[in-house]
């Protein structure tokens, strides 16, 4: 009776579905939502890529992908196929792949048909040599999943082996990857699969190898079915199965420590709320993409790589190197919404690499003299270990501007943190860098040159053989005014005193060398004999961003640039196309980069250009969406909206050419650490009503600021956790043609100034904020224009309408435009009541209408004029 009653209870949970589970599978867990989420129909052939500290997944959207375990890159053209029943045809994913979405911690990929979904979900386990993926399965039918991959084996550029193999692992029922000294070992598989290929030995097949698991219609609903892929570096195979099994077997917490990884980064630094939720999703997307370029090399250490691409069929994943440059220039956007552990393990870092007498160049000889002492390396092959990167390869040290970087950078970081313990700490390869520079100054001019440097920041072309560029020198002298702030708190009193009186002589050579006063711009660089390139170039703006240029002269090369041959719809050429070197995919010479916008935008907001400032914002962090989600391809056409066939898809400076902008610029954020100081300068558009901005760190201090305005009033409310009390500049910009009334803090009056600048009216007012605190501001009222978000389609080719200024006299504004002819534009208009005897455009119901007269094809001037108040 008991065996019947037993026989019956198994058929039973048979029929429902609750058979025990099987050996291998996961058990479903909730994974938690995320408003951070990008979602689409998927693109087969975009990119997508999946990014941790010790390994990339790489691939497109229909599924298929790259793996690297870094240094080496472990196989290529993983994919999955589908049979149904017993069929003998496979069902391939890329041919029914439905849709896509993408969050920091994982991506999925969703797979569409008749008798079943598929939803891949793929994530980077925090700080481990591996990637796991969960198939989430419904099926009405017995379905077996056949995912394979063509084993690699190889390490990064340029580094190459031979002998690799594999083979089929029975106990951890996966294919392992190796090579004869097994300096690397990894292993692809699942603790459910079946072997279905027998790799030959000591070689590489020339089909996929394969394995193999069946999804039962009954057991699918309660489990995920997991692919590990992991591995290590000089690790044994009892070493790598250990994580294997481990990954395996802990699937939920690691998946949950990857969630709570990028929660922490999007909680424990600076967050940005705006009306606009398309800023608001690339503002944290963008946190995650620069966090991810955090490369922890088992060989080399822990620093930050340029950016991520598909390798295909050779050894160079995009720039996911080691780039000085790079690093120093994303290093400010990280720093300006607190990143700074990050940023400290980068710079610490390079200074590894730091050129020393016999090191890591080793000398030809004992007699050889030295004279690049001090010189920060432009780049590192992840494989330096495998190969000797630095003695045997020529590009190490090729650029010049990276070192006025580094103090650039070593000083930013210590003002926005205070961390005098790590400068002093660094003081010494601060000096060498600032020493290397100062000997490459050849006329006396205060201004390092290229002359015997190298690169600067062209890398090709006509104008790499001018040994004066506005770039690099205006990089050193910044350098200068950051070793002379360091100096003063090291207490290198002799360093102090030579870099003040170095500092004022460089910075009347910039103007002398480089101000075009019958162009009305700043050139881009000069010959030894002061010949000046006339062409319109944008890196300018990167020194002025810094605000080393003259005031009057930066403005006027700000509207300059603002112009239709420097200003697309998808953002700013790095030069002209009126010169006659541009070329439109030509990656120096007329391209658009994100890259341009880190100084182009952020000077645009400095010079209080804010309307031109938002749209080039906007259009820029545009291709965060348009390509891989959530991430900023290397570069574009400057003729067309889109990716050149050379551009790398996920690379860092170019996410931060919005990133930095928007906290800089727009947001006018600023934290002064060493005087316990926070400027806030918002230039928010005029349809906004809000912005916050939480987590501002000032010491152990954090600040929440609300920003909301009103019709004739705007309100900052700030709330505040800590014991000390915080300076606070507060400079917002407000229409011209306004006025302010007053200015009250907590109620009671607070002087302030008003400051009305040509493109803006700039309201300052200081105040030591010790608790919660609201700052009102009463103003007049005026009518302000603004552009109407309108995205531009990818082909899309340059045809939007472009402010270039603004001015007015007494009440009546005057915008200054570009359009083409024919053409019928549309701009907002608040407060559009208060505008009256408007010319150059019509009042349709709160817009503006605006018809450019005459005819022909190329952008033409226009003006708009009205009486605002």
């Amino acid at each position: 009776m008991g065996i019947i009653k037993k026989s019956l209870l198994i058929i039973l949970l048979f029929a429902f579905g609750l058979s025990a589970q099987q050996p291998g599978l996961t058990k479903k867990f909730d994974i938690p939502s995320n408003d951070l989420t990008l979602h689409r129909t998927a693109q087969s052939h975009q990119y997508f890529d999946k990014i941790g500290t010790k390994s990339a997944l790489m691939g497109f959207e229909n599924g298929t992908f790259e793996m690297w375990i870094w240094p080496w890159k472990v196989f290529r053209g993983f994919d999955l196929q589908f049979f149904v029943n017993t069929t003998t045809q496979p069902i391939l994913s890329k041919d029914i792949v439905r849709d896509i979405s993408v969050t920091p911690e994982a991506t999925t990929i969703t797979f569409v048909y008749e008798s079943f979904t598929v939803k891949e979900i793929i994530f980077i386990p925090k700080d481990k040599p591996a990637a796991v993926i969960l198939l989430d399965v419904y099926t009405t039918t017995p379905l077996t999943i056949v995912p394979g991959f063509l084993p690699v084996m190889q390490p990064q550029w340029p580094a190459g082996i031979g002998g690799q193999y594999s083979y089929w692992d029975d106990q951890m029922k996966g294919y392992i990857i190796s090579e004869p000294q097994r300096r690397g070992l990894f292993v692809c598989g699942s603790p459910i699969a079946e072997q279905m290929a027998a790799p030959p030995a000591h070689m590489f097949a020339d089909n996929p190898i394969q394995f193999k698991f069946t999804v039962e219609p009954n057991k699918a609903s309660g489990n995920y079915y997991p692919i590990v892929i992991c591995g290590g570096v000089n690790q044994s195979r009892d070493a790598v199965a250990k994580l294997y099994n481990d990954l395996a077997g802990n699937v939920e917490k690691y998946y949950m420590e990857t969630y709570n990884y990028y929660k922490d980064l999007r909680t424990s630094t600076v967050q940005v709320v705006t009306p606009d939720e398309k800023v608001n999703l690339a503002y944290e997307f963008g946190k995650a993409a620069l966090r991810n370029l955090l490369v922890d090399n088992p060989t080399l250490g822990k620093g930050l790589v340029a950016g991520y691409g598909l390798s295909g069929g050779g050894g160079r994943p995009g720039f996911s190197w080691f780039f000085g440059g790079d690093a120093f220039i994303n290093s400010l956007a990280m720093n300006s919404y607190g990143d700074f552990t990050t940023v400290k393990d980068a710079l610490a870092f390079t200074q590894k690499w730091q050129r020393q007498d016999n090191f890591p160049i080793r000398k030809k000889s004992k007699d050889e003299v030295n004279n690049d002492i001090g010189k920060i390396a432009h780049e590192l092959s992840q494989s330096d270990g495998l190969v000797d990167w630095w003695n045997d390869y020529h590009y190490g040290y090729n650029h010049a501007d990276t070192t006025p970087w580094y103090l650039v950078a070593m000083g930013d970081y210590f003002r926005k943190t205070g961390d005098i313990e790590f400068i002093k700490k660094s003081w010494n390869s601060i000096v060498q860098a600032y020493n290397w520079c100062l000997k490459k100054d050849s006329n006396g001019d205060g201004l390092m040159d290229l002359k015997g440097a190298g690169l600067g920041v062209l890398e090709f072309g006509a104008l790499v053989k001018i040994n004066n560029d506005l770039y690099t020198q205006g990089l050193w002298t910044q350098g200068i005014k950051e070793v002379n702030l360091m100096a003063k708190y090291t207490g290198d009193k002799e360093m102090e005193k030579a870099s003040a009186e170095l500092l004022p002589r460089a910075e009347s050579a910039l103007e002398k060398l480089f101000w075009m006063p019958d162009k009305g711009f700043y050139s881009f660089g000069a010959s030894d004999d002061g010949h000046q390139v006339p062409d319109k170039n944008i890196f300018p703006t990167s020194i002025m961003v810094f605000g080393l240029l003259n005031d009057a002269h930066s403005a006027s090369s700000i509207n300059k640039f603002n112009e239709s041959d420097m200003v697309t719809d998808w953002g700013i050429r790095n030069l002209t196309n009126k010169s006659s070197l541009y070329e439109a995919t030509n990656y120096n010479y007329g391209t658009v980069w994100g890259f341009n916008s880190f100084f182009a935008n952020t000077a645009q907001y400095k010079y209080h250009f804010d309307l031109a400032g938002f749209e080039t914002l906007r259009n820029t962090l545009q291709h965060s969406f348009d390509y891989g989600l959530g991430i900023f391809p290397e570069v574009f056409s400057g003729s067309i909206n889109t990716k050149l066939g050379e551009a790398y898809h996920d690379q860092g400076f170019c996410t931060s050419g919005y990133m930095f902008p928007l906290l800089n610029g727009m947001l006018g954020l600023d934290v002064n650490a060493l005087e316990g100081k926070v400027t806030f300068a918002p230039k928010i558009p005029a349809d906004w009503d809000h912005v916050q901005v939480k987590n501002v760190k000032a010491g152990d201090d954090v600040l929440d600021f609300t920003y909301r305005t009103e019709k004739g009033k705007a309100i900052l409310t700030i709330e505040k956790k800590g014991n000390k009390s915080v300076a606070l500049l507060f400079k917002p910009d407000f229409a011209l043609g306004t006025g302010i009334k007053s200015v009250t803090v907590n109620g009671k009056e607070n002087k302030f100034e008003q400051n009305n600048d040509p493109q803006a009216v700039i309201l300052t007012t200081e105040l030591t904020v010790k608790g919660k605190t609201e700052v009102v501001i009463n103003h007049t009222p005026v009518a302000q224009p603004y552009y109407i978000a309108k995205p531009t389609p990818i082909g899309a080719t340059n045809e939007g309408l472009k402010v270039i200024s603004e001015n007015i006299k007494v009440s009546t504004l005057t915008i200054e435009v570009e359009g083409i002819p024919g053409h019928t534009y549309e701009m907002g208009l608040k407060n559009a009541g208060l505008a009256s005897s408007i010319k150059g455009a019509v009042n349709n119901n709160g817009k503006l209408v605006i018809l450019i007269p005459g005819s022909g094809t190329e952008f033409v001037k226009h003006y708009i004029t009205m009486d605002v108040k």
